[in-house]
């Protein structure tokens, strides 16, 4: 058998890359069919009533294809917010990294995204709402807010209240502080936007972002 020439050896990364490109691009107009469909059924039918044979058909697929992006419509739902909540946090994380040293981001300016971020979805968010939201989409708004708000202590440990009389003082100890303050300030927020979804039209976002960050402890911005 003869080897192959050099020249064919050199071509055949490019022929894969080409094949795997195809194959990404193939791959990500799915998954946008599939995030086009969750979003449209959802703002018109509660997401308990959805199947995955509801969206497979919506977005043009089998559902075969649908349990290859993900587990349920719940769960693809979660996925898409998410991806809006992430960059809402990745932008909080990188305007206080501009900040100079000592200065403290306000967590209003958290606030302000999270609540233009349900106006903008307030459709979706208030179809879904009964006396909470279904727990795929309270879970994610719950996780990226506690995850903004350990990274914010993270970077501004003097924030949090001092240890009680008693307490470990060791950075473990620390952490998990952290984390409980910003788990209860998280839900308390969530609890907060629910509220406000409730509300009768017209729904009023600077209301709503005064009320949540005056509901915030003060120690949050200026220290304990």
């Amino acid at each position: 058998m003869h080897a192959p020439s050099s020249r064919a050896v050199e071509r055949l990364p490019d022929r894969a890359m080409v094949h795997y490109g195809e194959m990404d691009a193939r791959a990500q107009r799915t998954r946008d069919q599939l995030e086009s469909a969750i979003l449209d059924l959802a703002t018109l039918r509660p997401l308990s009533e959805i199947t995955v044979t509801d969206i497979a058909r919506a977005a043009s697929i089998t559902r075969p294809t649908f349990y290859a992006h993900a587990e349920s419509p719940g769960d693809l739902l979660a996925s898409v917010l998410g991806k809006e909540l992430e960059h809402i946090r990745e932008e909080f994380a990188r305007a206080a990294e501009l900040l100079p040293d000592g200065q403290v981001l306000p967590l209003e300016q958290l606030n302000r995204a999270l609540v233009r971020h349900c106006h903008d979805n307030a459709a979706l968010y208030r179809n879904n709402l009964v006396r909470r939201l279904p727990r795929e989409m309270r879970d994610v708004l719950i996780d990226h807010i506690e995850w903004a708000l350990s990274d914010h202590l993270l970077r501004h440990p003097h924030l949090a209240p001092r240890a009680l009389h008693g307490d470990p003082e060791d950075a473990e100890y620390r952490y998990r502080q952290f984390a409980f303050y910003a788990a209860i300030a998280a839900s308390g927020t969530v609890a907060a936007l629910e509220t406000w979804l409730r509300s009768p039209d017209p729904l009023d976002p600077d209301w709503a972002v005064r009320a949540i960050t005056r509901g915030n402890a003060e120690w949050w911005q200026h220290g304990h």
